[in-house]
């Protein structure tokens, strides 16, 4: 039998064995995921440098460049990993290690399996090896990234986002987090950015035609954040914040019956949008509709009774309609 097979045979035991056990052994699942986490007060807030390799020189090997069986037990281990039985990924991962000192994917899946079982020390130590060996190896930065999010340290992680993307502009993971970070800090240019370097890679997911969408309309851009609404809508049409988004945009460019229409379709989606039933009451009191803008302006008070623009506009309408 040769290596190839036998690591085919290895991947279906591997399946088999992380099936039985996740459906016959719940006590020692329970158990694991019990584990306290070891984090020492010298990792939690390491310095950025600390983190950041010295050199930018390759001296690490990858995947491709192992031996057939560094590789085999790495593969195993990594697979172990992504079925979520990190204690045996963490097992075949050191092995490997044991064989080839220098192997930077398996200290990066490593750090991985450590910091899923709450060994935060280790896991950046593994890390911090990993780009010691290979400081271009991007996916490291981003896990680090994280690590400093977890420790609510946000500006520090967008660094490390940063190296991320610098050395792998399209990385999606770093992109989306750095453009939502952006748009939360009201740095428009900015965000938009990083949205269409991701859409390089992806231009069909929805969360970031959504918030472009919104970061034009931020920016006065009404056509193109029309373009990006529509573009979403026809991929998940019943998104309702997407049908909402696009009410806004129709709304905002005067196109009052397609926002009706929008604004509808979102709390037929979410019965609970307070915002799109008062939207609807505006264009109603705009059309001096008053009867349909009062059922809408009540609509969001059966939802949200406090709010004070409701009521205020309900009662305006009413008296409206008791002038006739």
């Amino acid at each position: 039998m040769n290596h190839r097979k036998l690591r085919v045979l290895c991947c279906l035991f591997l399946a088999l064995t992380i099936l039985i056990t996740q459906t016959g052994c719940k006590k020692r699942s329970q158990r694991e995921s019990k584990q306290s986490v070891k984090l020492s007060e010298a990792t939690k807030t390491i310095a950025v440098e600390d983190l950041l390799p010295k050199t930018t020189t390759v001296t690490g090997k990858f995947t491709r460049e192992v031996a057939e069986k560094v590789r085999d037990e790495y593969m195993y281990g990594t697979l172990a990993g992504q079925y979520g039985k990190f204690d045996t990924s963490e097992k075949y991962l050191r092995k490997a290690l044991r064989m080839e000192p220098l192997f930077v994917d398996a200290y990066h899946n490593l750090g991985l399996a450590c910091y899923k079982r709450g060994r935060v020390d280790e896991a950046v130590a593994a890390w911090r090896r990993a780009l010691e060996l290979a400081p271009n190896y991007a996916e490291t930065y981003y896990n680090l990234a994280i690590f400093l999010f977890d420790m609510g340290r946000e500006s520090d992680g967008v660094k490390l986002l940063s190296k991320c993307v610098h050395y792998e502009p399209f990385h999606l993971k770093s992109r989306f987090a750095l453009g939502r970070i952006a748009q939360r800090r009201g740095e428009t240019k900015d965000a938009i950015r990083h949205f269409r370097a991701y859409q390089q890679r992806d231009k069909g997911d929805v969360r970031v035609l959504i918030a472009l969408g919104e970061l034009y309309l931020v920016e006065g851009q009404l056509d193109a954040s029309l373009k990006e609404f529509e573009t979403a809508a026809r991929i998940d049409d019943k998104n309702p914040r997407v049908q909402y988004q696009l009410g806004i945009a129709y709304h905002r460019r005067g196109l009052l019956d397609q926002a009706i229409l929008n604004y509808r379709r979102t709390t037929e989606l979410m019965p609970n949008n307070v915002d799109a039933y008062i939207n609807l009451g505006d264009i109603y009191s705009g059309r001096s509709e008053f009867a349909s803008a009062l059922a809408s302006y009540n609509a969001a008070l059966s939802v949200e009774p406090a709010n004070t623009y409701a009521a205020r506009k309900a009662k305006q309408a009413e008296d409206r309609l008791l002038d006739k």
